[in-house]
Formats: structure tokens, sequence, C-alpha cells
């Protein structure tokens, strides 16, 4: 053998295995069988696949449902702090009753003695609503 056929021998690919089927009925069947398994395998293995990430989106969604209503009961929790201290029973005794501080004076302004406006202010027209500014804008006064 010489060098140059030792190359060739060495590039050469071997033939291509060509797979055959089977040429019988029973054959045909079991093919046929396996075919038919292997897809159903295939349909399960994907249902599988898919009930695995639904549960993880559901996880996640409990999961951030969860921290927002511990974010809620904090908030709850510092409010609940906030009626229960002394600051807001003295606020909710003067609105309500008003009781002051020892030492503090009550002024009881009764009904009547308030002073009219001066004229000059009483003649000025109250602003209009927004809304009807905004109607009289588009469609003219309602006048």
């Amino acid at each position: 053998m010489t060098g140059i056929d030792a190359t060739a021998n060495a590039n050469r690919r071997p033939p291509l295995r060509r797979v055959r089927l089977p040429a019988s009925r029973g054959g045909v069947a079991w093919l046929a069988v396996l075919l038919i398994v292997g897809v159903l395998l295939a349909v399960q293995f994907g249902r599988q696949i898919y009930a695995n990430w639904d549960i993880g989106q559901r996880a996640a969604q409990l999961e951030a449902e969860i921290a927002a209503v511990d974010l809620e009961n904090q908030r709850l929790e510092e409010e609940l702090n906030y009626l229960l201290s002394d600051a807001f029973v003295s606020a909710e005794a003067r609105r309500l009753a008003t009781v002051g501080q020892p030492g503090e004076r009550v002024l009881i302004i009764p009904p009547g003695a308030e002073t009219p406006l001066p004229a000059d202010l009483a003649a000025i027209e109250a602003a209009k609503p927004l809304l009807q500014q905004w109607v009289e804008l588009f469609f003219g006064p309602s006048d």
C-alpha cells in the first residue's frame, strides 16, 4: 500500500445505512402501537409541564397578594397604634366635647355674634364650579 492509497481510504466515507421499515403486517402493527404510545406519552408529558408552569404562576401571584396584604396590615397596625395613643384621644376629646388641657381657655362664640361681611366683599360673586366653566366655554353661557 502506498501513501496515496492510505489517504484515499481515510477520506472515504462509510456508506449510509438505511433504516428499513417492517414489511409484514405484524411489524407495521407494532410500529403503529409504538407510534400511538409515543404520542400519548408526549401529550401527557406536555400536560405535566404546563401544569407545573401554571402552578408556578399561581404561586407567584399568591406571593404578590400576600406581600400586598402584609403592607396593608402594617399600615393598619400603625393607624391602630396612633388611634390608641394619648395624642389621638386628647385631640378627639377637644374636637368633640370642647375639652381642653389644664390651663387652657375655651372660647365659644355664640350664634349670631359674627359680624357681616363688608359690602364690597359680599358683592363679589363666588367662582363657578369647574365643570360649569367648561360647559360655558364650549356651549356658551346658559343665561
